[in-house]
């Protein structure tokens, strides 16, 4: 993982802890309960959420049609945090949840990560906590133009195949110019080399098919 930078701002001493964010994460949720949201009447818009003090407290938007068209009216919600509740877990991996999407037991959350560890570790938790999450995109920041950039579901891969692929990315697989020996990013992983090449091919295949099948950008200009 990347370590964080910090910097003195002087004065009461403090350090203010800065760090680059690398990779912006989508994920689909299914909870393993209810939520006070479920018994809203309306079509949730938006909604703010934040916990203290094991307390959970929205700010909810919902869109609600009656004879003079529609309106939007803002409930506020407080209640002890949920053991099913997926949105306590990111602050345990320094990460912030940003809800896109409300539905009947189910929350679509953006957040930012340092690394892909970090994004793995924040899965697990999550997976543990509830019914089902799905990795929606995975996409860097890094991009200068964001206009190119494509999403990829990386849920298809096995466990196994995501180790594979994010060992031979950190070692430098990939990189014409380091030219890791197959054998040796094998050894790592305490498999054989015929087993990674495996993993590896079945893994990039699924990535490039999404690319053929979905991405825009691979089109005629």
């Amino acid at each position: 993982m990347s370590q964080p930078a910090t910097a003195d701002k002087g004065g009461g001493g403090a350090a203010e802890r800065v760090e680059d964010r690398t990779l912006r994460v989508v994920l689909e949720i299914v909870r393993g309960g209810s939520c006070f949201m479920d018994d809203l009447d309306g079509e949730i818009i938006d909604a703010d959420v934040r916990f203290e003090n094991d307390q959970c407290h929205c700010d909810v938007s919902v869109r609600k049609e009656d004879e003079e068209g529609d309106r939007i009216e803002t409930k506020f919600g407080s209640e002890e945090i949920c053991t099913h509740c997926p949105g306590v877990l990111f602050a345990k991996h320094d990460c912030i949840p940003r809800f896109l999407g409300i539905g009947d037991g189910w929350f679509v959350v953006e957040t930012y990560a340092a690394d892909t560890d970090t994004v793995s570790s924040l899965v697990t938790d999550i997976r543990r906590a509830c019914e089902r999450v799905t990795v929606k995109s995975l996409v860097s920041t890094s991009r200068d133009e964001h206009d190119d950039v494509c999403t990829i579901d990386i849920s298809p891969l096995t466990p196994k195949q995501r180790e594979a692929v994010h060992h031979a990315l950190e070692s430098g697989y990939y990189d014409p110019d380091t030219r890791v020996p197959l054998d040796d990013l094998a050894a790592q992983l305490d498999i054989s080399p015929s087993a990674l090449s495996q993993r590896l091919r079945r893994a990039e295949s699924n990535v490039m098919r999404q690319f053929s099948e979905s991405c825009d950008c691979l089109g005629p200009e």
